[in-house]
């Protein structure tokens, strides 16, 4: 898995902690087509102690245990002008393929 990721993109995951969690959420569970996508944090979840540790060039990334398979590049954005959050993209889609 290549992490697509630029300079300010890391320096803000550094700037909060230097961690970064991504796991998967569902958005509609009870609809006809569930959507998944990835939802990215610098603060830890409660059972982060399961994560997947993948060192990244500038900061540590963790990923939920429940992605099975791992796509080919997780891009990662900073998104937001009041509030920046860091997004993460499965090969550059907001859904997981």
């Amino acid at each position: 898995m290549e992490i697509v990721a630029s300079s300010g993109e890391a320096e803000y995951v550094q700037v909060h902690g230097g961690l970064l969690f991504v796991r998967r959420r569902i958005h509609g569970q009870y609809s006809r087509v569930p959507l998944e996508v990835l939802e990215a944090s610098t603060e830890p979840p409660p059972d982060a102690l399961d994560y997947r540790r993948v060192q990244a060039d500038r900061f540590l990334l963790f990923l939920d245990p429940s992605l099975r398979q791992l796509p080919r590049e997780l891009h990662l954005a900073v998104r937001g002008w009041s509030r920046r959050r860091v997004r993460a993209y499965w090969d550059g889609c907001a859904f997981v393929l």
